[in-house]
């Protein structure tokens, strides 16, 4: 799948949303839940081969919330989109690059995420900022077009409410368990695995589908639930190698 969203996102699905959807069984489905969505990768596919589903989508990242909440609204859409560029106008060297992403605010994110050289925040000496086109990406059709409610909590609190929903898809992909990827995931989403390890899926009535590291202390943890599908995973951002393991109830 193309990218759908604006920027490259760590641990995005998109490359492996194809072999994901095949797994997932939509018998009686009414609701996709994504307790760490991100780019909203999976739900993004999912909307383009299933119709009339209601999403519940959720990062604890509160910049995405401001972003999916502009992207609803055409005027805050539009306005954004012209304060970005001319924003990228105003940068002639690494000091006003630096001075822009080091605000503790939405236009300061959006741009040291969609325009550095090989990461996040660090300065193109090239300058190859070009300006960019809000409405072109599928991501904002996905959001106009659906049933979408958005929000900003603990990735267990989403899942704690939709977890005995039996019409309702759980699609889990929280930050590892360990560090050998994702160093920079240091948050409290990852009390999902001690909560987890204690409340096994299995004994829950919505469907619910786990993506995460292909680890030993993972196998052992789910030991009692269906192992799915094992992928070889590369980061394009880190170019990390890992791979993945799909799990259900």
């Amino acid at each position: 799948m193309k990218n759908h969203f604006y920027m490259g996102w760590s641990g995005n699905k998109r490359q492996e949303v194809e072999k994901i959807y095949d797994l997932l069984d939509f018998t009686n489905i009414t609701t996709i839940v994504e307790p760490f969505c991100g780019s909203c990768a999976i739900s993004y596919y999912i909307s383009l081969k299933q119709k009339n589903l209601t999403y519940i989508l959720n990062d604890n990242n509160k910049y995405l919330k401001e972003m999916y909440d502009i992207i609803i609204v055409n005027d805050l859409l539009l306005n954004f989109e012209k304060t970005i560029n001319d924003l990228i106008d105003t940068i002639k060297n690494k000091d006003d690059y630096l001075k822009i992403i080091k605000k503790d605010d939405l236009i300061g994110w959006f741009i040291k995420n969609k325009y550095y050289k090989i990461r996040p925040g660090l300065y193109d000496p090239d300058n190859k900022f070009k300006h960019i086109d809000m409405k072109s990406f599928p991501i904002v059709d996905f959001f106009k077009n659906n049933k979408i409610l958005f929000l900003c909590y603990n990735g267990l609190e989403i899942y704690s409410r939709y977890k005995d929903d039996k019409q309702s898809i759980i699609i889990m992909d929280p930050p590892y368990i360990v560090n050998s990827c994702n160093s920079m995931y240091t948050n409290p989403d990852l009390n999902i695995y001690e909560y987890l390890c204690n409340n096994d899926i299995k004994y829950q009535d919505s469907h619910i589908y786990l993506i995460l590291e292909d680890i030993w202390m993972i196998r052992l943890l789910f030991k009692g639930n269906k192992f799915l599908f094992s992928y070889k995973k590369q980061y394009e951002q880190s170019k990390k190698k890992t791979t993945h393991i799909i799990i259900s109830n």
